[in-house]
């Protein structure tokens, strides 16, 4: 592993992940309590306890953490259990409301997610984004029935049908700023469209089934997800833990070859080669389900920037907070996108020829609030 950012809290942390997801592999040494605080902190920091819980479970009796340790995690768990469990019955339930109305749907991401991992209560839960069949008109007179002041974006309307919980209703399931990538990638979600909202999954604890997307369609949609998240806020090691599940489901050559066809139509070769070394570094990918080659350049600089920033971007200090003035946010993130020229041009010079374009095309639509 590099130094570079390798150190021995980063080491212990990405080892427990691979024992959560099904090794057996014992501390090259023993840890002390502080450097056990510094887990916790990062794994916090990544909105991965309830993984890296399982990980420290696994390991051998006398190089687990002091009971104290163990008793704080296990609260934390039993927390996030609930959590799932109150999130699963919601998911179900917005999926039924939507069908109840005429709406085929799909979830996006989340609980979908859940379902690959070995313990899927133990995934830290989100909101709920919902793919919803209608069209963006429709979908957004079907919500301000509801909320009369409702805005949304170019890809989703925000519906807080349920309390306490954030419901993205998405008209597509993402996009990419440069136009003609974008026309080809809105084409490829309607192509495919039909088959996701008919693939159902059952949740843990007979919670009910829900239509989630095929392991082809999530091969690029999920993929897709971390690249924007990179260039807009940042990304999280959680996503990249989907994304491992997901590759591990496995696939054909002719599958292999068809994701990376479309990944290239994309212009995100030179993304995805860095998300296959940081995925071989510290999950141990085998190479059976590598997308393509590895490259040690691109992906040491992105998991630089994914250890820094956080979950979701959340401890990144380069980006103005969103209550400060809306100058001040859209230009630190700017300058946050622009150190990303070199290596992405066609994603960093278009982003921000799409969030001008935007902006007033929400304005003209009546969608910005």
């Amino acid at each position: 592993m590099n130094d570079k950012f390798m150190g021995k809290t980063q080491q212990t942390f990405f080892l427990l992940l691979r024992n959560a997801l099904g090794n057996n592999e014992p501390l090259p040494t023993t840890l002390t309590d502080r450097e056990w605080h510094e887990v916790w902190k990062m794994s916090y920091k990544q909105a991965l306890i309830g993984v890296v819980f399982d990980g420290i479970c696994k390991l051998p009796k006398d190089q687990s953490p002091n009971k104290q340790f163990i008793l704080k995690c296990f609260s934390v768990v039993r927390q996030i259990e609930q959590s799932n469990r109150k999130l699963n019955h919601a998911t179900v339930k917005t999926t039924e409301q939507f069908a109840k109305e005429g709406f085929k749907s799909v979830i996006l991401k989340g609980q979908g997610n859940s379902v690959l991992y070995p313990e899927p209560l133990h995934r830290t839960p989100g909101d709920i984004d919902i793919w919803v069949d209608g069209g963006r008109d429709r979908i957004m007179k079907y919500v301000r029935n509801y909320f009369p002041n409702a805005g949304a974006r170019y890809h989703h309307v925000d519906f807080p049908i349920l309390n306490g919980i954030e419901v993205e209703v998405h008209f597509t399931p993402s996009w990419l700023s440069q136009w003609h990538d974008n026309m080809i990638l809105q084409r490829w979600f309607k192509e495919r469209a039909k088959e996701q909202y008919t693939h159902f999954v059952n949740l843990p604890e007979d919670a009910g089934s829900i239509a989630v997307p095929t392991n082809d369609f999530n091969r690029i949609f999920l993929l897709l997800h971390i690249y924007r998240h990179f260039f807009d806020e940042g990304i999280g090691i959680r996503q990249l833990v989907d994304y491992v599940l997901l590759l591990r489901q496995g696939f054909t050559e002719k599958e292999r070859e068809e994701t990376v066809s479309m990944l290239s139509k994309l212009h995100m070769i030179r993304f995805t080669s860095a998300i296959m070394y940081i995925l071989k570094l510290i999950f141990k990918l085998e190479d059976k389900y590598m997308l393509i080659e590895p490259n040690k350049e691109q992906g040491e600089f992105v998991l630089n920037e994914i250890i820094r920033t956080g979950n979701f971007g959340y401890y990144n200090k380069n980006i103005s907070n969103k209550a400060d003035k809306a100058f001040k946010y859209y230009y630190s993130k700017w300058k946050y996108k622009f150190r990303f020229i070199k290596l992405y041009p066609r994603e960093t010079l278009w982003g921000n020829v799409f969030w001008v374009w935007q902006y007033f095309w929400r304005i003209y639509k009546g969608y910005k609030k």
